[in-house]
């Protein structure tokens, strides 16, 4: 699967910018779209992913027994934790970019992904954080089109349905109002996104969903970036919700996240 836009830059760009902001804002500042997170937890939790991620990139780990042996990291101080967190991510970063994507590796979706999957999972990570950090700080991180529009699908297809208890109860349209124009990727031979999801079903056995315009019990509009990020529960900017608002509420609620 190829996605449209580059997933390594965005690993550094974004973490850069997260740890720019880390340092600008104090540990002790409270992360307003993280209740009851400082910047402290915020920069433990994104060192602790990458830290997690590079371990089994890097050791080409494929099954849970592997995984599970992996050490454990005690927090670092705070005089050092965000250098840990730095050195953690330029960790990540040299790993996804000098892995080839083709390797196989081990994941939490039940079966081994290539490391395409783990390029696309940090990417989309690093810029939800980045813009918890951003935030923090009081500037505006607007995500670019194709990564929040992907961002999207990565979370119908792997997040929706982790561990849920129940049906949603109908179906559900996502339309991005924005997926229509010219792609800023920084390469003219990225095509636009996909920007429409139709969930047919989502339940405790799954989901089924297609990349496509179609009426459902509820229509959730808005553009790419804040319907991603509504998905995973912030309030960034307006979303609509047309019809039965309940079904489209538990998508996000039932969400293992």
């Amino acid at each position: 699967m190829a996605l449209p836009y580059y997933a390594t830059e965005h690993v550094l760009r974004d973490g850069q910018q997260l740890m720019d902001a880390a340092r600008r804002t104090g540990l002790d500042a409270p992360v307003e779209s993280c209740p009851g997170w400082t910047m402290r937890d915020l920069t433990w939790h994104i060192g602790q992913v990458w830290t997690f991620w590079a371990g089994i990139v890097g050791a080409r780990l494929t099954a849970v027994e592997q995984v599970r042996a992996l050490p454990e990291t005690a927090q670092p101080s705070d005089d050092v934790l965000l250098d840990w967190v730095s050195a953690a991510h330029n960790g990540i970063y040299s790993l996804l970019n000098s892995t080839s994507e083709e390797a196989e590796v081990w994941t939490w979706t039940g079966s081994n992904q290539n490391v395409w999957w783990v390029r696309r999972r940090m990417a989309q990570e690093t810029a939800v954080h980045r813009w918890d950090a951003e935030r923090t700080v009081g500037d505006v991180y607007e995500i670019p089109i194709a990564v929040a529009a992907d961002g999207i699908d990565e979370f119908l297809q792997w997040f929706a349905p982790r561990g849920r208890a129940a049906s949603i109860g109908g179906t559900a349209h996502i339309h991005c109002t924005d997926t229509d124009r010219d792609v800023a990727t920084g390469s003219d031979d990225i095509d636009a996104v996909n920007g429409e999801w139709m969930i047919h079903r989502l339940d405790e056995n799954g989901i089924e969903f297609d990349r496509a315009h179609q009426k459902g019990d509820v229509a959730i509009r808005g553009r790419a970036r804040d319907v991603l990020l509504w998905l995973w529960g912030r309030d960034a900017g307006p979303v609509e919700l047309l019809g039965d608002e309940d079904i489209a509420r538990r998508i996000v609620s039932g969400a293992h996240l």
